[in-house]
């Protein structure tokens, strides 16, 4: 599934469980939108690790922020932005996780030290959303420092990522966020929409927040009884009572989907099987994915050498034969 705002809800409370008051260690960017930080546990954690790694992707396909238990290889020269990351956020502390109103993104609010040792605010902002992820620094008075991604869309644009530029969230969306509507609003905002659409694409018109997958869930729980709206609300409970399970989702063995909640759509062609935690959940089904990715392009540079090589024996092949046979009568 997507990554949307609820489910970033729940990992940013399990991160919060974890990360408060650890300061950062290391940075690495391992890849021109991969990252990894290295935090020191104000205290050992339950397995006794002193260390931690936060990995973060703003990759379009792929944008997540979780822990990681994964070894990576380092590029031989940091890239620009990571050297500046490391003058500025090594050593901080990090104060607080938040996420700004259900956003598809965290914000992580750091305390660091300046060239003369006085106390600093930092803030690390890490956008999730598609094609547009991004992760910004900004500092105390709201000022960009820098940003993975620039991005000058004009001088009347309402957001300009670029350094020295005021930092401002991601436009709120036109449509409502379903966690923040009583009852009645939900029953009425689903009563407004086009009832010639199918009940997931009826839920994606009235709200925003919901992924697909989870849209497609509620539509498919109200068929099987009830109605759209109660099936609605009830997720709209359950959310706000943070009754979450990490949940992977197998169709013939392999992992199709993920979510925080049981999916039932599928009914018998795929099986349901919950995880430890979201970190572990997020890192299973990308190492998965990125694995099967390599293995397709490894095949496919393979496949490329081998027909090269071939079309170029040929060749040759055709030449000598041609020249045997003008000197055949030699």
């Amino acid at each position: 599934m997507a990554l949307d705002g609820t489910l970033l809800r729940q990992i940013k409370h399990e991160l919060e469980g974890c990360l408060l008051n650890a300061r950062v260690d290391k940075i690495h960017q391992i890849s021109r939108e991969e990252m990894v930080f290295i935090l020191r546990l104000p205290q050992p954690s339950p397995d006794g690790a002193r260390t931690v790694k936060l990995y973060l992707s703003a990759g379009a396909d792929s944008p997540r922020i979780h822990l990681t238990s994964a070894s990576f290889e380092n590029p031989k020269a940091p890239p620009m932005f990571c050297m500046l990351l490391r003058k500025h956020l090594v050593g901080a502390r990090i104060d607080a996780l938040t996420q700004p109103e259900n956003e598809r993104m965290v914000i992580l609010e750091l305390t660091a030290r300046d060239e003369l040792g006085v106390e600093t605010k930092k803030r690390l902002a890490v956008e999730l959303m598609g094609r547009s992820s991004n992760v910004v620094l900004v500092d105390g008075e709201g000022v960009i420092i820098d940003c993975l991604r620039r991005a000058d869309f004009g001088e009347g644009a309402y957001r300009r990522l670029l350094p020295g530029m005021l930092y401002r969230l991601p436009p709120k969306p036109a449509k409502p966020n379903l966690l923040e509507l009583s009852g009645e609003q939900l029953r009425a905002a689903i009563g407004a929409a086009a009832t010639d659409k199918p009940g997931d694409k009826r839920l994606m018109d009235a709200f925003s927040g919901l992924s697909p997958l989870i849209a497609r869930e509620l539509a498919s729980r109200a068929e099987r009884g009830g109605d759209l709206a109660a099936a609605v609300e009830a997720y709209a409970e359950s959310v706000r009572a943070r009754e979450f399970t990490p949940v992977m989702v197998f169709e013939d063995g392999q992992p199709r989907d993920f979510s925080f909640m049981r999916i039932t759509q599928y009914g018998a062609a795929a099986a349901c099987e919950p995880r430890g935690s979201f970190s572990d959940l997020l890192e299973e089904f990308y190492a998965g994915r990125e694995r099967a990715e390599r293995m397709r392009r490894i095949s496919h540079d393979t496949v490329k050498t081998v027909r090269t090589l071939r079309d170029r024996q040929a060749r040759k092949l055709g030449q000598q034969r041609a020249e045997l046979a003008r000197t055949a009568d030699r």
